[in-house]
């Protein structure tokens, strides 16, 4: 897997990276909500744009990435405009969403700007040209509230938004069961073998939890955790994610010869 290397944070290296978003209405709130979760260990902060005051004024856009780039000088920044039909609060035209992203991304303050795949393939590529052309990172994402689409439609729909020039494809789907969430740890491994790219792939809900976990062992290189309150369903605290990160990346790390032989 491509490593990707931002402000010493090295994406798709070692155990899952991760990522805290922050959601706040004013500039003010999110400098303090960026602070505590870098206090509080996380690798990637998130800010959800879309809970801007006013998400559809490209000025306070941009104002704010530079602050919280200014503020997090050692830990990377995903910026993130969610648009309604995917699970956010902005509601825009694809005109005005590009407009915004775009806004987003010739600010050059944000280390990755998040770029919804249902913006159709050539403002999706368009835009993550506009990322790369000011020094950022982009993220194509994916998300199905509704449930897990096949494995294998999974796993392409991770290969397509590669093609388009993600840098870090992501994709989010509901598991309603134990099965579902299986499913979609095996298409992340299947897009794992395809691609030089980290990947972002996690079941929302309670039964997808134990994705957001185990994405070492199947090719998800970051994950979404928790602070105070969640930004999707089966968000797991993020000092309860460290530890399981850590026990698991240990459990994984290549055996030791003294326990060569040992069985179980």
């Amino acid at each position: 897997m491509r490593v990707l290397p931002i402000k010493g944070i090295r994406i798709g290296e070692g155990r899952p990276k991760t990522i805290v978003p922050i959601m706040d209405a004013t500039t003010t709130e999110l400098l303090a909500s960026a602070r505590h979760a870098v206090d509080a260990g996380a690798n990637c902060v998130e800010w959800r744009a879309d809970f801007l005051v006013d998400p559809h004024d490209a000025d306070a856009l941009t104002h704010t990435a530079h602050a919280l780039a200014a503020a997090l000088p050692t830990t990377p920044l995903i910026a993130t405009l969610r648009t309604k039909g995917q699970g956010g609060r902005l509601e825009a035209e694809a005109e005005e969403y590009a407009h915004l992203v775009r806004a987003l991304a010739q600010q050059g303050s944000a280390d990755l700007v998040d770029i919804e795949r249902g913006a159709g393939d050539d403002v999706v590529r368009a835009l993550v040209e506009e990322v790369h052309r000011h020094g950022g990172h982009a993220i194509v994402s994916h998300h199905d509230f509704e449930g897990t689409p096949a494995t294998d439609r999974m796993c392409r729909i991770l290969v397509e938004m590669t093609a388009l020039g993600a840098d870090l494809p992501k994709i989010a789907v509901m598991a309603q069961h134990p099965a579902e969430a299986a499913r979609l740890m095996e298409a992340t491994a299947c897009a794992a073998e395809q691609l030089d790219a980290p990947l972002l792939t996690m079941a929302m809900g309670r039964a997808g939890t134990i994705t957001r976990l185990t994405g070492e062992s199947f090719g998800s290189a970051l994950t979404f955790c928790a602070l105070e309150a969640a930004s999707a369903p089966g968000q797991v605290g993020l000092a309860q994610a460290r530890a399981a990160l850590d026990a698991l990346h240990e459990a994984l790390a290549p055996e030791d010869h003294t326990t060569r032989g040992i069985r179980p």
